[in-house]
């Protein structure tokens, strides 16, 4: 039988982008083998940090992996996401106070329960903007695939601060079904007038990280794209910067 390691709190992501300016803060030791995994410690608390890849498989995969191996006293789901309704601001950081999911297709929506996470509130999200962080409570919304956000809006737009995620829902399951503390955190790349570039959405398509090459081709068709490619790594730096500011305030108050 193997034993489980106790820690604080497991974080699954993505994409790299998403938590490695966290793990550079706290000086994660990264883990051998094929998961990306980290390890860190930051005061008394410890940790497990695991990049999934995208897609409710990717992270329930994840997830599993995590179960296998340590006993977390909470589950923890952060990344990018896409803002439907215009009062997020890039770089915003949305806390999850509900969870759903989305269907494209027949544009129904379906709520997941998770148990919340402890010590989380109004005075939390007080505290996040009183040291500068954007911070909102809000709603995460799965989807399959990246979607169109023009067309959907209409459905989603009476949640409470709705951002779009590709993991979230699979991520919230694995903690129901343990009944462990569970938070989402995202953070606004692409605001409510704006959409992912199509090399993104057929990355997400295929489960894969999008590649570098994949992002040359879509601008090698027309090299206008640049401004956008430019604005997207700017935004997606922005986010990374706020989740590592949110994650530690998570760890500082648990």
């Amino acid at each position: 039988m193997v034993t489980k390691k106790p820690i604080t709190a497991a974080f699954l992501a993505a994409l790299s982008q998403e938590v490695q300016p966290f793990l550079r803060r706290v000086r994660a030791t990264r883990l051998p083998g094929a998961v990306s995994a980290w390890e860190f410690t930051r005061g008394p608390q410890q940790g497990v940090a695991v990049v999934s890849g995208m897609g409710e498989d990717a992270a329930a995969h994840s997830a599993a992996w995590v179960f296998e191996r340590y006993q977390p006293q909470g589950l923890i789901s952060l990344g990018f996401g896409g803002a439907v309704t215009p009062e997020l601001p890039p770089g915003a950081v949305v806390l999850g106070e509900a969870y759903w999911r989305y269907d494209p297709d027949t544009q129904t929506l379906k709520e997941l329960p998770a148990p919340p996470w402890p010590n989380w509130g109004k005075a939390w999200v007080e505290r996040l903007r009183a040291e500068g962080l954007p911070v909102f409570r809000g709603s995460m919304v799965t989807t399959r695939g990246i979607i169109h956000k023009a067309g959907h809006a209409a459905v989603l737009h009476h949640l409470p601060h709705p951002v779009l995620d590709l993991e979230t829902s699979a991520a919230a399951l694995a903690a129901q079904v343990r009944k462990l503390p569970f938070l989402a955190l995202r953070a606004v790349t692409d605001t409510a007038g704006e959409e992912i570039p199509d090399f993104l959405k057929e990355a997400a398509r295929q489960g894969k990280t999008p590649s570098g090459a994949a992002a040359l081709a879509w601008l090698a068709t027309d090299p206008r794209r640049v401004a956008v490619l430019l604005q997207l790594w700017g935004r997606s730096r922005l986010a990374a910067k706020h989740l590592t500011q949110a994650l530690e305030e998570v760890l500082e108050v648990w």
